[in-house]
């Protein structure tokens, strides 16, 4: 090998580091880290490079990344989004899946076209406008705001309302028509009977 074609080689693998998070400031307009690259050579306020529409604080202890020093100057380095698989990783996907998870094992799971899972810890909670909408949780949801069905519902337990009940076609209870039915009386003005 020529030393050309060797200075070339080394010039462009000394582009490219791997490195070990020691810290990580999320504050500020860009996410920086503090990174030990070499063995006794630590770097400060390198500016981490996320794509578009995503963002992570990755759990420092266990994190590396790797580093590129931009137009080949080392004074100038930019490091990719660390990653900290001793933390928390999600494995064993299957072809085409993808998942986006946190370091307490919350997830958002795209399983190949069939299912999108959503695991929480503890609650989900949906905003609009900043608005709390719907939140789940273990007790169950609540929801703010119209829901619109357009079709049956089916519950299994009891239903409550503060307000009024309004059926459009007709109500029924224990199989009897509030539309339809009918009473038997006596006498004209007395008490009816059940209703039949």
């Amino acid at each position: 090998m020529s030393r050309s074609v060797r200075d070339l080689y080394m010039s462009l693998r000394g582009l490219i580091s791997r490195a070990v998070v020691r810290d990580l400031d999320d504050t500020g307009a860009n996410q920086t880290v503090t990174l030990d690259t070499h063995y006794g050579r630590t770097r400060g306020k390198v500016p981490v490079h996320f794509a578009f529409g995503f963002g992570s604080h990755v759990p420092h202890d266990g994190a590396v990344t790797a580093v590129v020093a931009a137009g080949g100057d080392h004074a100038d380095p930019i490091a990719l989004p660390p990653s900290n698989p001793s933390a928390s990783r999600m494995g064993n996907l299957a072809e085409g899946e993808t998942v986006l998870y946190d370091a307490v094992g919350q997830k958002i799971y795209l399983q190949g076209g069939k299912i999108v899972r959503v695991d929480a810890a503890e609650q989900m909670d949906v905003r609009i406008a900043g608005q709390s909408i719907l939140t789940v949780d273990k007790d169950g949801a609540s929801l703010t705001g119209t829901l619109k069905v357009s079709q049956d519902i089916i519950a299994q337990g009891d239903m409550t309302a503060s307000g009024t009940v309004t059926g459009q076609k007709d109500v029924v209870g224990g199989g009897k028509s509030l539309k339809g039915h009918t009473h038997t009386s006596a006498n004209s003005g007395s008490p009816t009977s059940p209703p039949l």
